[in-house]
């Protein structure tokens, strides 16, 4: 018997996931069917599965609209230029504030920084926050423009 996980953990499991996943697009060329095959391979449960699913396919379907809002509130930086994971670590979060509200800007935010302090450089953590923090500042004036 699998040991029981509180929905929160589920949800960080799942976003880690997909932030992983999403580097491995942006870096190593995965495409899209691979990407969802390896997010369902790497989730050992339904709920982190279709929670991580869910992000990936929204994080995917506005892709374009998500690095335009993440070049307006990180003026002085090229997205490009960014460290990839953190790169795709905001294309997450920002999908995650901006595209679904059952999860409060906070929450999200929080499991950023988290996953950025794990996962990425010594000061990943502030600039994470600091761009997430902005976006989710003016994340109505973002929806009404889309």
């Amino acid at each position: 018997m699998k040991p029981r996980l509180s929905i929160a953990s589920m949800k960080s499991k799942a976003r880690e996931i997909v932030v992983k996943t999403l580097y491995e697009m942006d870096v190593g060329g995965l495409d899209a069917d691979e990407a969802r095959q390896r997010i369902g391979r790497k989730c050992s449960r339904d709920e982190i599965r279709a929670f991580a699913l869910r992000l990936f396919e929204v994080t995917i379907a506005n892709l374009e609209r998500i690095d335009e809002v993440i070049g307006q509130v990180v003026a002085n930086w090229k997205i490009g230029r960014m460290a990839a994971f953190d790169r795709n670590l905001l294309r997450l979060g920002t999908a995650e504030i901006v595209f679904l509200d059952d999860v409060p800007d906070k929450v999200t935010m929080n499991e950023a920084i988290e996953i950025a302090k794990r996962f990425s450089t010594e000061n990943s953590g502030r600039f994470v926050n600091g761009v997430l923090d902005k976006i989710a500042r003016i994340k109505g004036e973002i929806r009404n423009s889309l």
